[in-house]
């Protein structure tokens, strides 16, 4: 299945922006000042109001319900613009997603953290199930881009893999917000490729038939693209399916679904079927060595235990929630995690790591690069 068409090949979604992070990464060496990531990834809150099928947080959503406060949150809004890594290399965090082991506009000053963060010259995106966004539109506007994730295109199949029937809430709420921000020339309403609200599309093999309702229901509501992937096993669960998840009928109703949407694509609208990260079949298919993405990207969480920590540091969204990816000794300050990063800590973890264990892997691109550009040189990059 093609991914994209040939005019929307600089599009978000496509990995190859990651050798533009190449010159930071390169870095990265054992024993030296590494530097920050360009991106970090802050889960104010674990608690959510649906309960979907193949939810990647449904670990944390049983084992720590908590959130961070607000003196937290804002401490980490000025502290990741000015986190110094790297002498080679300015400071400051590009960008941060706000995601969740949960529904993150559920925390109650979500709102003023986005206010903060892009007053700090931070970009901000914004993952979410849709359920509050009518109370956020103001924040929500100044996001470069905002992911709604509602994985089906009718009432019924949304009620089946959300537990909840609110879908007409929903598709109400991602129109609200499309038409604030074009009406108020907001950065989340403007023209890049990369800016805008998405229809995230979770693809199941329960809910391939929604696939063309829920893209033609994507670009009427004004959404910048319509973005599905393939679901995968969450790492708690892998012990569980022995069997691939997609099978070759799957796989066939799949590219026959994307051939009906790809023309509704034009200038403001794309369509983007994202596998490149998983193996032919759709199923995982992890190739590299070493887990690199440790030391490029992040997710700050909330607390345990609040009587003896304020968040908790994790090296992988793909594994919330699992202790062996969590940095030992963080959550008192946020100034713990620059001593953290790059430290005899930080690569004891990332020696740990066995990445026989992982799922899908969100940072598989990440890994590759490293291992087959920087650390190989296989593609002679200088050579441009």
């Amino acid at each position: 299945m093609k991914e994209w068409s040939p005019q929307k090949k600089w599009n978000p979604f496509n990995s190859y922006k990651l050798l533009a992070q190449v010159y930071r990464w390169r870095h990265i060496a054992r024993g030296m000042p590494i530097p920050q990531p360009a991106l970090v990834t802050i889960d104010p809150i674990n608690h959510c109001n649906l309960k979907c099928d193949w939810c990647n947080a449904d670990y944390m959503l049983k084992e720590n319900r908590g959130m961070m406060c607000r003196d937290t949150l804002m401490e980490l809004a000025d502290f990741l613009p000015c986190w110094q890594g790297s002498p080679q290399w300015p400071a400051g965090v590009e960008a941060i997603c706000i995601a969740g082991g949960g529904e993150p506009l559920l925390h109650p000053d979500v709102g003023a953290f986005i206010d903060r963060v892009v007053a700090n010259g931070i970009e901000v995106g914004v993952v979410t199930n849709g359920t509050n966004m009518d109370r956020l539109l103001e924040p929500l506007s100044k996001c470069t881009w905002v992911g709604v994730s509602v994985d089906a295109g009718t009432a019924a199949t949304f009620q089946r893999l959300k537990q909840v029937d609110c879908f007409e809430s929903v598709l109400h709420n991602i129109e609200q917000l499309t038409t604030y921000a074009a009406d108020h020339s907001c950065r989340l309403g403007g023209g890049r490729a990369g800016s805008g609200v998405s229809y995230k599309f979770l693809l199941t093999p329960e809910n391939i038939d929604d696939i063309i309702p829920a893209a033609r229901l994507a670009k009427a509501l004004g959404c910048k693209n319509f973005h599905l992937r393939p679901a995968g096993v969450a790492w708690d669960k892998l012990s569980l399916y022995q069997q691939p998840l997609f099978r070759n009928q799957e796989r066939l109703r799949l590219q026959a679904a994307i051939d009906v949407v790809r023309p509704l694509e034009d200038e403001t609208f794309g369509v983007y079927g994202i596998t490149h990260k998983f193996a032919d079949d759709l199923n995982p298919g992890n190739g590299f060595n070493h887990c690199h993405a440790a030391f490029m990207s992040c997710v700050v969480m909330p607390p345990r235990d609040e009587a003896t920590e304020r968040f908790r540091l994790g090296l992988c969204c793909d594994r919330r929630g699992d202790r062996q990816l969590e940095a030992p000794g963080v959550g008192s300050s946020v100034r713990d995690i620059a001593g953290f990063w790059g430290s005899n800590r930080h690569w004891d973890l990332f020696d740990s790591i066995d990445v026989s264990a992982c799922p899908r892997c969100t940072f598989q691109p990440h890994n590759q690069i490293m291992e087959n550009v920087i650390l190989e040189d296989s593609m002679t990059y200088k050579f441009i």
